[in-house]
């Protein structure tokens, strides 16, 4: 079929250009190719990732990253990104060695349609992230910045004087509270807490906490530590690599057919968009 020939041959794509830039085919590919990331990303945290605190007393959010909403904004930021870097390389290559002024549109087509390489990898893993076995990890140490606790009930010891703390605050703050599960005697610290009392504001200081309940609350950064370390699964990390690979591959051969650049500065712009990749962290 035409259609599939182009999609796995950029230079099929490229010659096929000429009748039509295929714009709207490679916006689906690529719409296709994030939500496809997306369920095997949610998948993944929602049935084979248990994130725990390694003291089971201890009732704090879970890590952020490991809830459905923040999976589907990173997962589409993620593969945004790496589309705008990739195009953003290829598009300097052509305004500086295109053999001709032509418009930026067969290259944010043909990059578009290098997703597919993405659509296909997330087919092909979601077997295998079915059959693969829960992962659990522990969490050892957490940093929550910038905390609100809403409706707060707290019983904890001012480290100023060891003296004990019990209050209901409409709203304490902390600029800092941490989780060291290595400390067993105060595994929790708020730093430099105040509570609001219905009109007054009372300065608390630090606090190790032996309970800590809230109605809601509010944090501007999570930063954790587990055991074992989180890394990518292997399967899946290999499947991201070689995508990107592939889009780079395929969006330098269809911008040599396309704009006339020589092999030598679409093998380069490929290097530096891998490099680019590299240094953001998405490869």
């Amino acid at each position: 079929m035409r259609w599939l020939r182009e999609l796995v041959d950029p230079a099929k794509l490229a010659s096929s250009m000429s009748q039509g830039y295929r714009f709207r085919r490679g916006v689906l590919i690529f719409l296709g190719a994030i939500a496809a990331y997306i369920l095997s990303s949610v998948y993944y945290v929602e049935n084979k990732l248990a994130v725990r605190y390694a003291s089971p007393s201890i009732k704090l959010p879970s890590p952020p990253i490991t809830e459905p909403p923040e999976v589907v904004f990173v997962s589409t930021l993620y593969l945004t990104l790496g589309f705008l870097a990739v195009v953003g390389v290829f598009a300097i290559t052509i305004y500086f060695k295109a053999s001709e002024r032509r418009s930026l549109l067969p290259l944010l087509s043909s990059a578009m349609h290098a997703f597919i390489a993405f659509l296909v990898a997330a087919g092909l893993l979601m077997p295998l992230l079915v059959s693969l076995k829960p992962v659990e990890v522990s969490i050892t140490y957490a940093e929550l910045e910038e905390v609100k606790l809403e409706n707060a009930q707290i019983v904890g010891v001012l480290s100023s004087n060891n003296s004990l703390v019990a209050a209901t605050s409409d709203v304490l703050r902390s600029p800092k509270l941490v989780y060291n599960a290595s400390n067993q005697a105060s595994p929790l610290t708020i730093q430099s807490a105040t509570a609001r009392f219905s009109n007054s504001i009372v300065g608390l200081g630090d606090i190790y906490v032996k309970q800590l309940s809230w109605e809601r609350i509010e944090f501007s950064g999570f930063n954790y530590v587990t055991e074992p370390g989180q890394v990518r699964e292997p399967l899946s990390a290999i499947a991201t690599i070689s995508s990107w690979l592939w889009v780079v591959f395929y969006v330098g051969v269809a911008c040599r057919r396309i704009y006339g650049v020589s092999s030598g500065t679409a093998a380069f712009s490929a290097l530096a968009s891998v490099m680019v990749l590299l240094i953001f962290g998405l490869l």
